[in-house]
């Protein structure tokens, strides 16, 4: 049986060994993208705090005059006092200083270094194909730390012993890293199943908890009053807020590209699902159309929600994610010290039968 286990532990690391570490490489870049790309982005990332805050309407008016009347498709809101508030246009992403106006500069639209890695980390940059292939080597890591642990409990060693690089060394570290990534490389390997099976074990988990499948409401176009001017998307922040006192408008979609205000709003020290809140408002009328909160939200959603969470490091903030980043590093170090005893014992194996050949 062991022979066999082991068997199947090289299969799964030859076949699907390239796409886990890929996996787990991109993965701990993106545990970190925000800070990533603050830093790619330096001087379009931060403002020094100072004076009154500027309304979304004279921000919205000093992009106008830099960009050519181009429409806005939506506001992104400054959701701390050092940070911008940034404005989203057809051609890309300007960054505007709150307090002065000033304009930072702006994003162009197409492929950046860290959209590129989640791409790769979601679909392998492959659409379809490479999603599938992504969520079956999520199932193949599964069985390779499953068929790992089998391994080690023989043993149970955590120690690195012998000389520095030998078959003994890369063995041993095999070993010790692999016992110690376990936990956390078990709990990313199945919210990642989840995460890549959403759509086929939305039903089963509908069905365990009673719920109803989720149904989309459409909302139509609705046309300003003629009699009055339509409102401004600060107006609709501040309805919008009144509807869940505490929370930050993080985004403010404009009425040219649905018909009506979106306002996204977040809440604070909810990290599964704070940002799960929606109001959508009337621009004529200043009337609220829809409403969603995170306390509306299903049992299915909410498990979504968490495992979500739990996969990106998100569900205790900070010390999570440096988790999530420090085993996903760890597994192209296993990864290394895989391929090197399994080339030693291949060329030990050959000389071996080389040996024997030249008794005989």
């Amino acid at each position: 049986m062991r022979r066999l286990i082991l068997q199947i532990h090289l299969l799964i690391a030859l076949t699907a060994g390239g796409f886990i570490v890929l996996l787990g490489a991109t993965g701990s870049i993106i545990a970190f993208q925000p800070e990533l790309d603050r830093l790619l982005h330096r001087d379009l990332s931060y403002v020094k705090p100072g004076g009154k805050v500027r309304s979304l309407v004279e921000i919205g008016n000093a992009v106008s005059r830099n960009y050519g009347d181009e429409p806005i498709v939506a506001f992104l809101p400054s959701v701390s006092p050092d940070f911008p508030t940034q404005v989203i246009l057809s051609r890309g992403i300007v960054s505007v200083n709150p307090y002065t106006g000033e304009i930072l500069g702006i994003r162009t639209r197409g492929q950046t270094f860290l959209g590129f890695v989640r791409a790769l980390h979601v679909r392998l940059a492959a659409g379809d194909v490479g999603k599938n292939i992504l969520r079956w080597s999520a199932v193949a890591m599964l069985f390779s730390l499953a068929s790992g642990l089998y391994l080690w409990w023989p043993i149970k060693r955590i120690r690195i012993r012998g000389p520095r690089w030998s078959t003994g060394f890369w063995f041993d570290a095999h070993n010790a890293v692999g016992i110690l990534s376990l936990l956390p490389l078990l709990v990313l390997a199945a919210t990642g199943v989840v995460i890549g099976f959403e759509d086929q074990l939305a039903p089963l988990v509908d069905k365990l908890t009673g719920a109803r499948p989720v149904h989309v409401t459409e909302v139509t176009k609705l046309e300003p009053r003629p009699e009055s001017p339509p409102i401004t998307p600060d107006q609709a922040v501040d309805i919008a807020s009144a509807q869940l006192p505490g929370a930050v408008p993080y985004r403010v979609q404009m009425p040219r590209y649905g018909g009506v205000y979106v306002i996204a709003l977040a809440v604070a020290g909810d990290r599964l699902a704070g940002d799960r809140n929606s109001v959508s408002v009337d621009p004529g009328s200043g009337k609220i159309v829809s409403a969603s909160f995170s306390t509306d939200l299903t049992a299915r959603e909410r498990f979504t929600v968490t495992n979500e969470a739990i996969h990106t490091g998100e569900i205790f903030g900070m010390p999570s994610r440096i988790i999530v980043a420090l085993a996903g590093i760890l597994l192209p170090v296993q990864a290394l010290s895989g391929i090197v005893i399994w080339l030693r014992r291949r060329k030990n194996a050959n000389q071996r039968l080389t040996g024997d050949g030249a008794q005989t």
